[in-house]
Parts: C-alpha cells; sequence; structure tokens
C-alpha cells in the first residue's frame, strides 16, 4: 500500500511561479525536484536548496534524467499552453509523453496547474462544477490537459484552475496604459496574487485536498476599468479609457476552496494596488 504522507516533490517550471512555489515548499521541509529548460538556471535552482533537473519536453524525444527526477510523492505541473493551435498540439503531445513517465515512477499524487480559460464567457458566475466550458482556443487546450492527468490508475489528481497572475513582475498596469476605446469596459475581472497562488497549492497539499478541482480567483470582482485605470496611474502615471460596455464576461467563483478553510492573503483586487502588494 503507499503512503499517503507527501516528502518529495517536483516540480516540473520553476518560473514566475514554480520557482517561489519551490521556495516556498522548501521553507515546510519538502525535499525538492526542480526543472527548468535553461542551462543558466540550474544554478539558481541549487543555490536555493532545489535539486536542479535540465528538462526540455519536446513531445517527441525522451527525457534521459527523467524517472529521477520522477522520484518523488508527488508532481506539480506547471507548464503554459502556449497561443497558437500549433503550440497547443505539442503542448499536448509533451503531456502525454509526461503521463506516460509518470505511470512508470513513484509518483502518487498530481497537481496539475490549470487556468480558469476553461470556463465559457458565458455572462454568468462559474463554479467548479459548471457545464458552461469552453469550445475553442486556449480554453479547449487547458481542457483537453487536465482529461490527460484525470484518473490515472492509482494516482490521486488535484486540478487547480488559476485566474489571470498578478504579483511582482506581473503588474497589470502595464497592459492598458495610454490606450483608448479599449471594449468592455464594465466587464467584471478575474485575477489571483502570486501568494494566493502559492497559499492554495500548499493547502492541497497540507491538508490532504486530492482528488479535486479547486477554482483559484480573488473573491473581489472589481470592472475593467476601474481596476486597471488605477493599475495604469499606479504604474506609469497615466490612465487608459474603456468603453462602458458590459458583453461577455464570467465570475470564477473560489467558494470552495474557501469552504475547505483558505483564506486569501489579497482578497481585495483594488487594495492591491493601493497597498502596492504587487512590488
Amino acid at each position: 500500500m503507499k503512503n499517503n504522507v507527501v516528502t518529495k516533490v517536483a516540480i516540473i517550471g520553476c518560473g514566475w511561479l514554480g520557482f517561489p512555489l519551490a521556495k516556498s515548499l522548501l521553507a515546510l521541509n519538502y525535499r525538492i525536484n526542480g526543472s527548468t529548460t535553461s542551462k543558466d538556471k540550474l544554478s539558481a535552482l541549487a543555490e536555493k536548496g532545489i535539486y536542479p533537473f535540465l528538462i526540455d519536453l519536446d513531445g517527441e524525444n525522451p527525457v534521459a534524467n527523467m524517472q529521477q527526477f520522477l522520484s518523488v510523492d508527488l508532481l506539480i505541473i506547471n507548464i503554459p499552453p502556449g497561443r497558437s493551435v500549433t503550440d497547443g498540439d505539442l503542448y499536448l503531445k509533451k503531456l502525454l509523453y509526461l503521463k506516460t513517465e509518470i505511470l512508470q515512477s513513484t509518483v502518487q499524487k498530481v497537481i496539475f496547474i490549470s487556468s480558469t480559460s476553461v470556463y465559457a464567457e458565458n455572462n454568468a458566475e462559474q463554479k467548479e462544477d459548471s457545464v458552461q466550458l469552453a469550445q475553442s482556443g486556449s480554453g479547449l487546450r487547458m481542457l483537453n490537459a487536465e482529461n490527460v492527468f484525470k484518473n490515472l490508475p492509482h494516482i490521486q489528481t488535484t486540478i487547480i484552475r488559476m485566474a489571470g497572475l498578478i504579483g511582482p513582475k506581473r503588474h497589470p498596469g502595464r497592459f492598458f496604459a495610454g490606450k483608448t476605446d479599449i471594449p468592455n469596459g464594465l466587464a467584471p475581472v478575474n485575477l489571483i496574487h502570486l501568494n494566493d497562488c502559492l497559499g492554495i497549492i500548499k493547502k492541497v497539499i497540507t491538508d490532504g485536498l486530492w482528488n479535486a478541482i479547486f477554482n483559484a480567483a480573488a473573491p473581489t470582482h472589481p470592472n475593467k476599468k476601474e481596476f486597471y485605470n488605477l493599475a495604469s496611474e499606479k504604474l506609469y502615471g497615466k490612465s487608459a479609457e474603456f468603453i462602458e460596455e458590459k458583453i461577455e464576461f464570467k465570475i470564477v467563483n473560489a467558494e470552495k476552496i474557501i469552504s475547505k478553510g483558505y483564506q486569501f492573503k489579497h482578497p481585495d483586487l483594488m487594495d492591491c494596488l493601493q497597498t502596492n502588494a504587487l512590488n
């Protein structure tokens, strides 16, 4: 019988989210294997106490050290899908290859970092059991990716659907400053701060919230006009001009993870901007 205690974790994709996640889990005394596609980043991982692996999933060629990387209890998959159709095809090949390797490894649990792009823009609130799902584009690619890791034999998989990511080096003010006639200005935004991304992942691990799907989005949803105007002013000292209309939108509901006892560190997105929590 497999042990349910997680002590060794592998994070595939140690970038903007994965690297601080690795450091955060190290502080909780987990042993961490971390992957990067850049030789230049190996030393940065090692300096923090992360066991570094150079892994580039191209969807075609086997990775020589993959089973060593996967000699863990938990694998956290944090790989972006790309934007084009070609990127999506390659992305699925990468994940299918990774699935094959997982099934040959010691991995008992998987956390797959997905996106709230899986939900349709149907002018409604979206919960984890929604049947209004994306039918094309990046959302459909993420749904197909989720399905790769659902129902793996003898492995518990939890999917975390992240909203738009904000935090250090991802300031939302960079999107619209100085622009005019921006559509859908009254539509609500769905965003999450890096600190809450880390907090929710750690909550899943420490509380054993397996075989589940969780939305990860701040519980406040200001409209695009008020949020991005303030963000632009904070970053560049100039605002943007939005069309006051509300066309296609969704509101991502994160009550499920809150009901498990998670308390958002940055629940108020406007307050994030006012207090410079994005620097």
